[in-house]
């Protein structure tokens, strides 16, 4: 059993033949061409798409940074802040309380004036 190709070969001739594998590898060489421009036309867009990535990426983990940097200064201020304030919660507290006592006793003398002394 023969192939195609010497059929084809033995009835029209190897000029023809030729002339006829010419044109299907130029018509490959041209779709292969098409098709690899193609390609890099879509490899530009991937590395276009990937370089805006990378970019909003890199934006992202700096404004992240930047706002954990403010968390943490803000952190460590209210940490002093309340560490230092410490002291004087206590201050003021005692000098509320003496303040509370000093009005409760000045309330109870005055009822004891207007009471005329008595207790």
């Amino acid at each position: 059993m023969e192939s195609v190709f010497f059929i084809v070969l033995r009835e029209w001739g190897p000029a023809a033949v030729s002339i006829l594998l010419i044109f299907v590898v130029s018509f490959l060489i041209k779709e292969i061409k098409k098709n690899s421009e193609d390609e890099k036309h879509r490899m530009s867009k991937l590395h276009n798409d990937i370089t805006k990535m990378r970019e909003d990426v890199n934006s992202s983990l700096t404004s992240f940074g930047e706002r954990l940097t403010a968390v943490e200064k803000d952190y460590v201020d209210k940490e002093f802040f309340f560490r230092e304030l410490q002291g004087w919660r206590s201050e003021i507290n005692r000098v509320s309380d003496q303040i509370t006592n000093c009005f409760s006793s000045l309330t109870q003398n005055i009822f004891q004036l207007l009471s005329g002394g008595k207790k």
